[in-house]
């Protein structure tokens, strides 16, 4: 075999390696050189899955937070666990911002007709 060939050989066993850990395991107690180059590239591609992983686990703990910051209240509340908030009065703001805006459009129509 020449060079070239060998080495490819060692490169497709040592992808081969990379992508099953049990082989990897068993070709590393070998000792052979391509079997510690796959160990080498096994344990780069495992370490680049497991950041593949990271990344969606990390936006399912977002996406989880905030649906509990959100129904989390909710929830809180039919279960018994927190008192349900006391009713706000809604009332005196009401009259106050129909007594403002009563007064703006007759001055403003006053104007008007002036």
């Amino acid at each position: 075999m020449s060079k070239k060939a060998k080495a490819q050989v060692g490169v497709r066993g040592a992808m081969a390696m990379a992508r099953h850990p049990t082989l990897r395991r068993a070709t590393a107690r070998a000792g052979a050189p391509t079997a510690k180059v796959g160990w080498r590239v096994g344990k780069a591609v495992a370490k680049r899955k497991a950041r593949g992983h990271t990344d969606r686990i990390v936006a399912a703990g977002r996406m989880a937070g905030s649906i509990v910051v959100i129904y989390g209240p909710m929830a809180a509340e039919v279960l018994g666990l927190a008192d349900t908030p006391k009713p706000k009065r809604r009332a005196p703001a009401f009259v106050a911002g129909a007594v403002t805006g009563a007064g703006a459009a007759y001055f403003l129509i006053r104007q008007r007709r002036d």
